[in-house]
């Protein structure tokens, strides 16, 4: 009779089956019961760039690993190491787990960081001009591109640059100093030497591809370029004036003043854009020097308070006088921006000019009617001159004296018509016609804006309106150019 196996093969392949079921539901189960009976321990993942390199006992030990680890690659590379790396931890519970030692975590993240570093970024110096830079090499590289600077003021080398720290910024800065190298001599020549602008300089720690070679920072700095710059009005200003004496068109100024035109009149103080050629580095000089040349006195005026201020006769004429003089001239880049007279020799008094000029105000022309439509101007019109203006309104509109004045004549006047004419005094006249009434009578005084007569279509004319003249010395001349 055959015997069966307690255990036979089909039994002992269910229970490894069986036994393997059991620790993978147990080791489902671990943490459960872990925390039910205490049995599970408290780890600190360590992350960099959010992936888990190691566990800690102590998350106080993260921090200064890292940052030692970053310490110990910038002691290794001669210059500012950049990692874009963020370092973390987190707590998590395990039954089972290892921890490192702050030494080997250490090594660990300066392993994965010597991976990630981007660049060693070497120190380098800025040199900032309003606001042009450029990066130089070194600080004997900076002062050289700042003597270039001075040195075509300054072909004698008078004056030493020097680069002093600057205490009062946080950053390692620095401030620019010229100075004379020794005493200077008495007598003419440069005086005083230094750039116009504000020298900044700071160490940079920059890659080295953004180095500028130092001939070409010397290129930059001192060649000239067009920069814009106020302009203020002086006197026999105008327009083509400014533009050719700088070398441009006229459209030129005009495009770098919007609103300007052709036609604006310049005043003496006004401010104007204008393009002048600078270098991005400029220099200011005080040169001294001695010479002799005319001049003349002051004009003296006689003031008459009978006439206008526009009538003016000359009592006495200049004559010149000789003198030697010692100036101290300023100057922006060979520009001259102003002048002080420190001595004076005079070997010839000079006469002065003597003018007797009028006080009075001259009086002013306002328009001699409300409204109307201008509808003839001073021109040539129908083969002959229309030797005044001409305003369209209705039969019996108000005329009014344009300036206060004498009644010369008043009546009528052949193709005039009905025609007035003041006399004012400053000798002008003026002549109203085609009225279809007149209200004063010669010899009469009138005041400005007075009324004296009224519109109409009387003489020579081909529809109701006023025609108006301005008479100057026997000669008519353009209304529109007098009327305030």
């Amino acid at each position: 009779m055959h015997k069966k196996k307690l255990f036979g093969r089909n039994f002992r392949l269910i229970y490894a089956v069986s036994a393997v079921v059991s620790c993978l539901i147990a080791l489902c189960f671990m943490p459960i019961l872990g925390d039910t009976f205490g049995l599970a321990t408290t780890y600190c993942e360590v992350l960099l760039d959010g992936q888990v390199i190691g566990a800690v006992d102590d998350p106080s030990v993260v921090d200064k690993a890292f940052l030692d680890a970053r310490a110990r690659i910038a002691r290794e590379t001669n210059g500012l190491v950049l990692a874009d790396v963020e370092c973390d931890f987190q707590q998590v519970e395990r039954l089972f787990g290892s921890t490192l030692k702050q030494e080997n975590l250490e090594q660990v993240i300066y392993d994965l960081l010597q991976k990630k570093v981007k660049t060693a970024k070497q120190k380098y110096y800025l040199v900032k001009v309003n606001e042009f830079t450029v990066y130089l090499a070194s600080m004997d590289e900076v002062k050289m591109l700042l003597e270039a600077g001075l040195k075509p003021f300054d072909p004698d080398g008078l004056f030493a640059v020097e680069i002093v720290s600057d205490n009062s910024r946080e950053l390692n800065a620095f401030t620019v100093q010229v100075t004379p190298k020794a005493d200077l001599e008495e007598g003419d020549g440069l005086k005083a030497l230094d750039f116009y602008e504000k020298v900044e300089i700071a160490e940079a720690y920059i890659d080295a591809d953004k180095l500028t070679p130092l001939d070409e920072a010397i290129e930059a700095v001192t060649k000239e370029k067009e920069k814009n710059t106020v302009y203020e009005v002086q006197a026999g200003d105008t327009l083509s004036v400014i533009a050719n004496s700088r070398g441009y068109y006229v459209a030129e100024v005009l495009a770098l003043n919007p609103g300007l035109t052709r036609e604006a009149t310049l005043h003496i103080g006004d401010e104007i854009i204008i393009s002048v050629p600078e270098p991005e580095l400029s220099i200011y000089t005080t040169v001294q020097t001695t010479y002799e040349e005319d001049y003349y006195a002051e004009i003296q005026y006689i003031d008459n308070d009978k006439w206008y201020t526009t009538q003016e006769v000359v009592r006495q004429e200049a004559v010149a006088g000789h003198h030697e003089v010692t100036v101290l001239i300023t100057s922006k880049n060979n520009t001259e921006t102003g002048r002080e007279m420190i001595r004076e020799n005079v070997m010839l008094e000079p006469v002065p000019q003597i003018i007797e000029k009028g006080t009075q105000t001259p009086p002013t022309y306002i328009k001699p009617i409300t409204g109307g439509t201008l509808t003839s101007t001073f021109k040539w019109r129908w083969g002959r001159m229309h030797k005044g203006i001409d305003w369209a309104v209705p039969t019996g509109t108000a005329v009014r004296a344009s300036c206060g004045g004498t009644v010369v004549s008043a009546g009528w006047s052949s193709g005039y018509g009905y025609c007035i004419t003041l006399r004012h005094p400053d000798g002008r006249q003026t002549r109203y016609a085609h009225l279809s009434k007149i209200l004063v009578s010669a010899g009469q005084r009138v005041n400005q804006n007075d009324k004296i007569g009224l519109s109409g279509n009387t003489g020579r004319s081909t529809g109701p309106h006023l025609h108006f003249e301005i008479i100057i010395n026997g000669a008519q001349v353009n209304p529109l150019k007098y009327l305030n």
